[in-house]
C-alpha cells in the first residue's frame, strides 16, 4: 500500500512541475504533497548570489519542457536537466527562480519599528550548457542551499526563456550531540525552510513544552540554533513542528500543509553535574554590522560630523558603567568642547512617545593641532545605539556612535529551595520594538517576557524555584515586541534563531541570549 501511495504522490509532483511549463496555476496541496519523507541532509552547496540577467518574455507556445531527474530532494541533491526542441548549437543559461528575504524596519531618531517580512522574486544562474545539433541539452547540478519547496528553473537562450522545469527542495533537520549532561548545548540545523505561510517558520517543543520558534527569512531557508539539555537524567523529546504564526501546528497532518515534514529527536541527559557557568551568546561572527548610514538618527549608529572633523570611540560598544576612549581630530585649536550623551527619554507629545535627550557627560579641551583624546564614562542608561556628541558654545562638531550592550548583573541566590524566590537582574535593555524586552524559558518551557519600558534599561525578574531538586536552566532570548506584519507573527515569543536571522541585525543590534542556571537543593 505504501508503494502505491508513493507512486501516486510522485506522479502528482510530476504533473505539477509540468504545469509550470505551460503556466497552469498550481494548487499548493496537490503540488507539494508528493513527499512525506525526511531524507538525510546532503552536504550544503552554496548558490550563486548575483542576480541573473532578466530574459526577454517569449512568444506563447515557445516554452519547452525541462525534465528534471530526480524532481525532489534535500539541499545538495544532484539532479539532471534535459530538454529538446531548442535551437541547435546554442548556449543555454539555466536560471534558478528564488526570492530575496529581508526584514523591513523603520528607523527614526528616537525609534526603530519592525514592519514586516519581505520576499522579492529573483533569479540566480545555475550554470550553462550547449545544445547539440538536434536541439537537445543536458546538464547536471546540485540543489542549492536555498528556501524549501518548489523552485522554477528556466533555460534561457539569447536572453529569451526557451525552456522551463522545476525542483522541489525538501526540508531536513539534524541535532548534535544526542547525549550529554544537563546544560549541554544542543545544536539543531534545519535546511529547506520556505518563504510562504506555514513554510517559513517552525515551533520547537522540549518534552512537549513550547520553547520558541525559528525562522530563516534572511538566511535562505537554513536555520542553525541551540537549546540546552534540561531535565533529570534520561531520555527527553525534542520536536520541531511547522508554525505559521510562530506556535506549533501540532496536527498539521490534517491540514492543507500536511506535505511539510515534522521532526522528532531524542536527547539523553547522562547526568546532573550541577549548574553550568552563566554565559552570553551573541550574533554569529560579523552578522551584526554597522547600520546603513542612509537611515537618520542615533538608532542606526550613524556617524555625523562637520567637514574635516572625525570622532570615534574605542571600543565602540560595551555595557553600561564601562569606559571608552574618544579620539577626535579636526577640531578648532584649543577649543573648549562639551561631550553630550545622545539618548532618548519618554515624551508623550511625540508620535513615538520618546524624544532625543542630550545630557552632559564631561568637558574637555582640544589640543593646538585640533586633536582630542578623552576617557569617556558610559552612563547607566538604556541599551542600543547612542552617540557621544561633541559641541562648542556655537555648534555641534561631531557624533561618535556607541552601542550599549545588554549585560548580566546577577542571579541571586544561585542555590534555592523549592518555592523560594530567586532574582535575575540585567542592564542595557533598549527602547525599541527590537530590544526593549526578553523572552524567558525555564527548563526550555516559555514562561513569559520581561520589559525595560519605564525602567531606564533595567530588567528585574523574580521567580519561584520549581521542578524539584537539581539543576534548572533559564534562557533569556531576544524577541520582537510588536510589529505590523501582514500576517501576525512571533511577537513577544523566544526568537531562537536570533544569532543568524533577526530584524535588528542589519541595523547593528547585537542582541544576545543569556544562558543562566540555578540549583534547587530540596
Amino acid at each position: 500500500m505504501g508503494d502505491i501511495l508513493a507512486s501516486i504522490a510522485l506522479s502528482m509532483l510530476r504533473v505539477c512541475l509540468s504545469a509550470l511549463v505551460v503556466g497552469v496555476p498550481l494548487v499548493l496541496l496537490a503540488c507539494t504533497s508528493a513527499s512525506q519523507g525526511t531524507p538525510a541532509p546532503a552536504p550544503p552547496v552554496s548558490s550563486a548570489t548575483a542576480p541573473a540577467t532578466p530574459p526577454v518574455s517569449p512568444e506563447p507556445g515557445q516554452i519547452r519542457l525541462l525534465k528534471t531527474s530526480p524532481e525532489v530532494g534535500p539541499v545538495g541533491t544532484p539532479f539532471t536537466l534535459s530538454g529538446e526542441g531548442l535551437p541547435p548549437g546554442k548556449g543555454v543559461e539555466f536560471q534558478w527562480a528564488t526570492v530575496n528575504g529581508s526584514f523591513a524596519v523603520k528607523a527614526s531618531t528616537s525609534a526603530v519599528k519592525y514592519e514586516q517580512r519581505r520576499f522579492a522574486p529573483k533569479r540566480v544562474p545555475l550554470g550553462r550548457a550547449v545544445t547539440d545539433a538536434q536541439g537537445r541539452v543536458t546538464a547536471t547540478f546540485n540543489a542549492p542551499e536555498d528556501y524549501g519547496e518548489i523552485h522554477e528553473i528556466y533555460g534561457v537562450v539569447d536572453g529569451r526563456d526557451m525552456a522551463k522545469g522545476g525542483f522541489r527542495i525538501l526540508r531536513t533537520a539534524t541535532i548534535s550531540p544526542t547525549e550529554g549532561p544537563v546544560g549541554t548545548p544542543i545544536t539543531i540545523t534545519v535546511k529547506g525552510l520556505g518563504w510562504k505561510p506555514f513554510e517559513h517558520s517552525m515551533g520547537v517543543l522540549y518534552d512537549n513544552k513550547y520553547t520558541g520558534f525559528i525562522s530563516a527569512v534572511t538566511s535562505r531557508g537554513s536555520a542553525v540554533f541551540q537549546v540546552r539539555a534540561a531535565g533529570p537524567p534520561g531520555k527527553h523529546a525534542v520536536r520541531l513542528n511547522s508554525a505559521g504564526k510562530a506556535v506549533p501546528y501540532i496536527n498539521i497532518q490534517q491540514s492543507p500543509f500536511s506535505y511539510l515534514p515534522q521532526f522528532n529527536f531524542l536527547f539523553t541527559v547522562t547526568k546532573d553535574a550541577g549548574p553550568p557557568p552563566d554565559r552570553v551568546d551573541g550574533p554569529e561572527g560579523q552578522r551584526a554590522a554597522s547600520a546603513n548610514a542612509a537611515v537618520p538618527g542615533i538608532t542606526d549608529g550613524r556617524a555625523v560630523a562637520m567637514p574635516g572633523v572625525q570622532a570615534v570611540l574605542e571600543p565602540a560598544s560595551g555595557p553600561v558603567l564601562s569606559q571608552s576612549t574618544l579620539r577626535a581630530r579636526g577640531l578648532p585649536p584649543n577649543a573648549d568642547v562639551e561631550l553630550l550623551w545622545a539618548t532618548v527619554k519618554d515624551n508623550a507629545t511625540t508620535s513615538t512617545g520618546r524624544t532625543l535627550h542630550t545630557p552632559s557627560l564631561m568637558k574637555a579641551t582640544a589640543a593646538q593641532d585640533g586633536s582630542l583624546v578623552a576617557s569617556v564614562p558610559i552612563p547607566d542608561d538604556l541599551g542600543g545605539w547612542h552617540a557621544v556628541r561633541l559641541v562648542t558654545d556655537k555648534e555641534t562638531l561631531a557624533d561618535a556612535p556607541y552601542y550599549v550592550e545588554r549585560s548580566l548583573v546577577s542571579v541571586t541566590p544561585k542555590r534555592v529551595k523549592t518555592g523560594e524566590t530567586f532574582t535575575i537582574k540585567i542592564k542595557g535593555a533598549g527602547w525599541t520594538e527590537l530590544d526593549n524586552a526578553v523572552a524567558v524559558t525555564y527548563d526550555n518551557a516559555y514562561i513569559g517576557y520581561a520589559s525595560s519600558q519605564g525602567n531606564s534599561g533595567d530588567i528585574t525578574i523574580a521567580l519561584p524555584a520549581t521542578g524539584g531538586p537539581g539543576t534548572h536552566l533559564l534562557d533569556l532570548y531576544p524577541l520582537i515586541y510588536t510589529g505590523r506584519d501582514k500576517t501576525w507573527w512571533g511577537y513577544r515569543l523566544p526568537f531562537l534563531t536570533f544569532a543568524r536571522d533577526f530584524p535588528g541585525i542589519e541595523l547593528g543590534y547585537r542582541l544576545s541570549t543569556f544562558r543562566l542556571a540555578i540549583q534547587v537543593v530540596e
